[in-house]
């Protein structure tokens, strides 16, 4: 397996991949049935029966320390290391399956692949869109692995799932303790800690077909190793080859300009003499995918591993525990199809592949200082990203929206006259190709004190501090006819007197970089005013310091030629960073504020109990480096919350819930303005009411039933009019999107006429749907000689969604209609060894998990859908 980082895509010869699915993707449904009705395998697990026979206890840290999830007042959904294992839970797209209050959008244009990796997680319907911008605004949802925040703004690291302790949804702002970024919520993955008691380890091999795709397979192993009676290694590692189900065919979507894998730009011909172009048997003005044609495109390779040490000091009254976790992911094709193509088909014309990879090192230190705990928490991550993507979309519908296509031209007949103005110039092949570079660090350190348990005051107090550094590298390329790397000059490319001046035939360059520093300290208090009543209150106070610098744009000359903005004719100082010409760019803003927390809870019994809560969450402001706008300001989120944690029947029945309303004002609304450049105000508000519920029960003889749904309505309560006051870049919000604004120059009043708004009051926000729940039957028995066998059905559904805010947008985009999947597994399992066999998508459901558009002007919408029907087979032990 290749794991280098690739840029360029050979031209395909016989596929193997092919083959093999054309022997394996007719694999008869009914038999992959009847193997599980046998008893063989095995893949999703309700929470197991404890000796009773009723559901065991679930332990979390969501207030950061431990605690039965019971006797936590806030909205938890926690997945265990078995059930993560039953459930066959690896990735992101897994778990967020399985969990009712979040979701996610990926490959939202601007030359994405749609890769893992590249996902924008949401929670509670706390969306206003899914431009996602690297200049834009922080995440609204947390991502933490253990004690260490790993939230990122280019899309949440997608961390495989293996060896894994619990993955903890704390659902709602948790702006006290977990401070920016958890606005609408945390996400916690807490992994397996070395045992210095006992040796263990394990491996799982598995093999998977996926319904009209290829074959993948995966080997996963740790091992812990007790050094002393105090001190254990443990090491953990993967290696997995995700199946490919998108083909990229020589097929045809007329309103794309795509007729038998040709794409044919008329305007561009129009405005340029084509003839002198004419290539055989694509023809002049066109440009062909044949070089790239190849079933089963998109694969994905992962592989990483995780090394932790325990030390157990000082009677057990100090525990250290460094650890140093990694993982690459490699990818090859995009991820998504084109409907108007075909289903899992799509016709793209150059090189798309994608490496992601990042190192974390962390060091959590626990002690006791008399009865109080003391734990630090710090961490290094380090994240690099390249990609490359076909942009011919882009390139294609600005053609033919406004005629850029006569801007596009080569070296041959190029000259300039006498006051340096660009003349003459034979058009070059109208493609454009995006290569992203993204470098990422990220340092953060905790200190925090809890008190004793048992006193009937207690709490947490503690100190945080946060630097993430983002250097940013877009560059888009337009190489011309007979290119073999984007990278490398290509003499019938965009002309050198156009080209950024570092760079070879590139009309576009953002090379920016961007530091978010983060400050804060916090508190959270109880009081057990009874054995049955406490009242808990929390503050967090927050400070921000972030800057964004460096340039992006065009180049001088194609500025003067063109007419277009912004580049380096706005440049003021020469390079700051590597391989940018000049710097146009170099803002910041800075601010403080704070977030509260009030909870009163009453238990009625230790299993039964009710909660009331007030909380808030924010994210920090940050630069707009569009033009002179002004920064944007921090939003808040604000929940009230009323929920139950209740055990019945003897622990055979568990049902949570919660009932919540939440308001976002000034919320950080993203939209594109001129060149498709992002703008970030703060002017949207929006209300969101909901039901949360989970229900559990051990109805006897080896059945588990559970249940868990959310249903919200997430609506605008203002206008979004999509344009801003010039004077102080605070979003219009008015009735029919009219303002009036005072000239700086003549100090007169300047009155503008609305032409209504791009999304009226009342109109869902997106992303999320009003419903989204599962359903889950597991059985277990015994077969054959005391083998421990199961067999479960789960299902899962949500209605349908709006991928975009704007009703013009959601006009070309479409909306995402509902779905419901089945997955059916089964296993069995004796003395550590186990064979399971799992069938996810069942009915192979084309469930679409996003919709988007390369550009705002584009009108071809790709669906990123699940996975087709896939059936896997897993042998793995335990010693």
């Amino acid at each position: 397996m290749n794991r280098s980082r690739h840029l360029t895509q050979s031209r395909p010869s016989a596929d193997a991949a092919a083959a093999r699915r054309q022997v394996l993707k007719h694999l008869p449904l009914a038999s992959a049935i009847s193997a599980v009705l046998a008893g063989a395998p095995a893949a999703y697990a309700q929470q197991k029966a404890d000796s009773s026979g009723g559901l065991e206890e679930v332990v979390v840290t969501a207030q950061k320390k431990t605690e039965r999830m019971q006797d936590v007042p806030v909205a938890i959904v926690a997945f265990g290391t078995e059930k993560l294992d039953e459930l066959g839970i690896q990735n992101l797209d897994d778990y967020v399956k399985y969990l009712p209050s979040v979701n996610f959008s990926r490959g939202d244009g601007q030359g994405g692949n749609g890769q893992p990796g590249a996902s924008h997680v949401y929670m509670r319907g706390v969306v206003s869109g899914v431009n996602e911008n690297h200049s834009g605004s922080q995440p609204s949802v947390g991502t933490y692995l253990d004690e260490q925040p790993v939230t990122t703004i280019d899309g949440t690291v997608d961390i495989h799932v293996y060896d894994i302790a619990r993955v903890e949804v704390l659902e709602g702002p948790q702006g006290t303790l977990y401070g920016a970024s958890s606005q609408a919520g945390t996400i916690r993955i807490i992994t397996n800690k070395p045992d210095p008691t006992k040796f263990a380890a394990g491996y799982d091999l598995s093999v998977n077909n996926v319904y009209h795709g290829g074959v993948g397979y995966g080997a996963e192993g740790f091992v812990n190793m007790p050094l002393s009676p105090i001190a254990a290694i443990r090491l953990v590692a993967w290696d997995e080859h995700a199946a490919g189900f998108i083909d990229n065919v020589a097929g045809t979507n007329a309103s794309a300009g795509i007729v038998n894998g040709i794409r044919t730009y008329p305007t561009w011909c129009e405005a340029n003499d084509c003839s002198p172009l004419s290539k055989g048997s694509i023809g002049a003005g066109s440009i062909s995918n044949k070089a790239y044609l190849k079933n089963d495109y998109n694969t994905a390779d992962t592989y990483g591993g995780r090394a932790a040490l325990k030390l157990d000091l000082l009677d057990n009254r100090l525990t250290i525990t460094p650890t140093v976790m990694g993982q690459s992911v490699t990818t090859d094709g995009f991820f998504g199809y084109d409907p108007g193509v075909g289903d899992l088909q799509l016709v793209h014309f150059g090189p798309e592949n994608s490496q992601d990879s990042w190192v974390q090192s962390a060091l959590t230190v626990e002690g006791k200082i008399a009865d109080f705990d003391i734990v630090y928490a710090g961490a290094y991550m380090k994240r690099e990203i390249h990609s490359i993507a076909d942009y011919a979309d882009y390139s294609f519908f600005y053609d033919n929206r406004f005629g850029s296509g006569a801007l596009w031209i080569g070296n041959t007949g190029i000259q300039t006259d006498n006051t340096g103005q660009v003349t003459g110039g034979n058009p070059i092949m109208p493609q454009e190709l995006v290569y992203t570079k993204g470098h990422f660090e990220k340092w953060s350190h905790e200190l925090r004190m809890t008190t004793p348990q048992d006193l009937p005051v207690k709490g947490t107090v503690g100190l945080f501090i946060e630097r993430q550094l983002h250097n940013i590298w877009e560059q888009y390329i337009m190489p011309g006819y007979g290119f073999s790397d984007p990278l490398v000059n290509n003499p019938n490319g965009l002309a050198n007197l156009l080209s950024i001046p570092t760079l070879n035939n590139s009309i576009w360059l953002t090379d920016e970089q961007r530091v978010d520093r983060d400050q804060a300290a916090f508190a959270q208090v109880t009081w057990d005013i009874t054995k049955k009543l406490s009242i808990t209150g929390g503050y967090r106070y927050f400070k921000y310091d972030n800057s964004l610098a460096g340039f992006y744009g065009y180049s001088s000359q194609y500025q003067n030629f063109a007419g277009f903005g912004p580049g380096m004719n706005g440049c003021f100082e020469g390079p700051t960073l590597d391989g940018n010409p000049c710097s146009n760019l170099d803002k910041s803003t800075k601010g403080n504020g704070h977030v509260p927390l009030g909870n009163i809870t009453y238990k009625f019994t230790p299993d039964k109990m009710i909660y009331a809560t007030y909380s808030k969450g924010f994210r920090p402001g940050g630069v707009n480096r569009n033009g002179n706008l002004g920064p944007y300001q921090p939003d808040f989120l604000e929940n009230y919350e009323i929920g139950w944690k209740t055990q019945w029947l003897n622990h055979h029945l568990r049902w949570n819930g919660s009932l919540f309303w939440e308001v976002w004002k000034d919320f950080q609304f993203s939209f594109l303005g001129p060149n498709s450049l992002t703008i970030i105000t703060n002017g949207g508000a929006a209300r969101i009411k909901g039901i949360e519920s989970d229900l559990e029960w051990a109805v006897g003889g080896g059945l588990v039933l559970s249940t868990n749904f959310q249903l919200i309505d997430p609506k605008m309560t203002s206008n979004y009019c999509g344009v801003t006051d010039p004077t102080n870049g605070t979003a219009v919000t008015s009735y029919d999107c009219s303002f009036t604004y005072i000239d700086p120059v003549s100090h007169l009043p300047v009155f503008v006429q609305g032409s209504g708004p791009q999304a009226p009051a009342g109109t869902n926000l997106p992303v999320a749907p009003k419903f989204k729940g599962n359903a889950v039957a597991r059985y277990g028995f015994s077969v054959m000689n005391d083998w421990d066998a199961n067999l479960q059905l789960a299902f899962v559904y949500q209605t349908e969604v709006s991928p975009a805010l704007k009703t013009a947008d959601l006009q070309v985009v479409g909306m995402q209609p509902a779905y419901g999947m089945f997955d059916l597994s089964g296993g069995i399992e004796k003395n550590g060894m186990a064979i399971t066999l799992g069938i996810a998508n069942l009915t192979d459901k084309r469930a679409e998990y996003s919709r988007f558009v390369q550009s705002a002007s584009a009108l071809q919408p790709y669906i990123i859908p699940a996975q087709p029907r896939t059936v896997t087979l897993k042998f793995g032990q335990k010693f």
